[in-house]
């Protein structure tokens, strides 16, 4: 669930620190192995299809040839003469030298051949043409793939004269101009293609909000299908619901800081008034000034409830200070506003209480929507449902208490036609993730039984071929003693 800007009921819901910065890489970058995380970072580049056939390759190349060679199990009978033992080591390293040439000849292949073959899939499932004539479970023609969409974001770039970098332009360019011309199109393209993805999911949130039907080219996906998809929807407002209420530890956490915020309300105020801060502060991003200001304050404080919330912030990363600091002075104002002016810590508890009653209702409400999918087999009754599950959704901005609750969630609106909207929008990203599922499937299944039926084939013959007249030209004593083995066979 997004939560928007804190408000005058913000301390009614579960409290959501967020700054401008990433928490995870600050702690990552504060860990003494950060340099390993860069590393795996690096690694974590290579994946998908082509980066397992890879990670294998390495691994069957560079590893498996020493424990085929140094097999300890592989050994010459006992009472074996030197050259019998010899002979046993040479065949295990001829044996063991198959692998890198497996590998090499694997990735040569099977990532040869992926590339196109993924780029053909995809082309099927979604070009108009083509995609109407595959399961519309898997027809991406109007909510296109990522592939399709770099694609054709990529096509519009060019038709604008912008083009990736080329390789050798760095030569020219130098390296750092290079890599950030580089970064410069990548963004580029990403950008584009989100906007154009963008773009389709909102016509067709139009289209199924006006028609009520989900339409791709000119078919309609199933009413059990689309019924699925809605009972999916409410299963994750109903998540949003349950985040939103309070369990007893927290709802104890809350009274006591309830009542410490109050008993320290003008200490507070006068500490964090925004003068204060503002003589502290260059600006919004001067962490160092505020981090010294807090310091000295904590140094210098005897009260141990105003110890604990400047300790507090200085525990937080310094870029959501201040913020946890606005939000701090808000709850004192969110507080007395709930309890109408005259807060008692018995009072305060019994509106979080009656607010999760409140939120038990609106989940009991969402349950009570849910379609039973072998019955919707009516158009009206996914209007229906929809239009009740908008009504669930809603409230009356002079409703204070059920306002105070859901107004700064995205889930929950007073707009109805925003909500509306929403609604139908998340439908319809359920739609998106429902269709991805099931091509990656298919998309699995197409690539196995090409590998098994072309590429796994062609791959072992040049294997074949290229082992022993490759082991004869770098490693002729091998070869030989291979050869002299066939040789002993062939006579015996």
């Amino acid at each position: 669930m997004k939560v928007e800007n804190a408000t005058s009921q913000a301390y009614l819901r579960q409290p959501n620190f967020q700054g401008t910065g990433d928490i995870s890489r600050f702690i990552r970058n504060n860990l003494p192995g950060k340099k390993a995380f860069n590393v795996f970072d690096r690694i974590n580049g290579i994946k998908g299809e082509i980066g397992g056939i890879v990670i294998n390759s390495i691994g069957t190349g560079a590893v498996a040839p020493f424990v085929i060679g140094t097999n300890p199990f592989v050994k010459a009978p006992k009472g074996a003469s030197e050259e019998e033992k010899k002979k046993v080591r040479d065949t295990k390293w001829y044996t063991a030298m198959r692998q890198p040439i497996s590998a090499i000849l694997a990735v040569l292949f099977q990532v040869g051949a992926l590339v196109p073959i993924n780029k053909w899939i995809d082309k099927i499932f979604n070009d108009p043409e083509l995609a109407k004539h595959v399961d519309l479970y898997v027809d991406q023609s109007v909510l296109n793939s990522d592939a399709t969409l770099k694609r054709k974001a990529k096509a519009e770039l060019s038709q604008q004269n912008t083009k990736k970098p080329s390789f050798w332009s760095q030569f020219s360019k130098g390296r750092k101009a290079f890599k950030a011309e580089k970064a410069e199109y990548k963004a580029k393209l990403k950008g584009l293609a989100d906007e154009i993805g963008s773009k389709q999911l909102d016509d067709l949130t139009n289209s199924f909000e006006a028609t009520g039907k989900i339409k791709i080219g000119d078919r309609y996906l199933d009413n059990k299908a689309l019924a699925k998809l809605i009972n999916q929807q409410i299963d994750s407002y109903i998540k949003d619901a349950k985040d939103l209420k309070l369990d007893n530890d927290k709802l104890t956490f809350y009274s006591k800081r309830a009542d410490l915020l109050i008993n320290n309300e003008d200490k507070l105020k006068e500490i964090f008034s925004s003068d204060v801060l503002n003589s502290q502060m260059k600006n919004n991003t001067d962490f160092e000034g505020l981090e010294k200001y807090l310091k000295d304050l904590l140094n210098k404080e005897q009260n141990p409830e105003i110890k604990e919330i400047l300790q507090e912030l200085l525990d937080r990363p310094e870029d959501v200070r201040l913020s946890r600091i606005n939000n701090t002075l808000k709850r004192i104002d969110s507080i007395k506003d709930v309890c109408d002016g005259k807060y008692t810590q018995q009072k305060y508890f019994k509106v979080m209480t009656d607010r999760n009653a409140e939120l038990d209702k609106i989940i009991t409400k969402f349950s009570l929507d849910k379609l039973d999918p072998k019955s919707a087999i009516e158009d009206n009754t996914i209007r229906t449902t929809i239009d009740k599950i908008k009504k669930v959704c809603s409230f009356k901005e002079n409703d204070k208490f059920l306002r105070g609750i859901l107004h700064d969630t995205d889930t929950f609106n007073s707009d109805i036609a925003k909500l509306s909207k929403k609604i139908h929008k998340d439908i319809i990203k359920g739609y998106k993730g429902f269709v991805k599922n099931h091509f990656s499937g298919i998309s699995q299944i197409i690539q196995i039984l090409i590998g098994v039926g072309i590429t796994l084939p062609i791959t072992c013959n040049a294997l074949n071929w290229v082992y022993p007249r490759a082991m004869e030209l770098f490693f002729p004593k091998l070869s030989g003693v291979k050869k002299a083995s066939k040789g002993g066979e062939n006579n015996g």
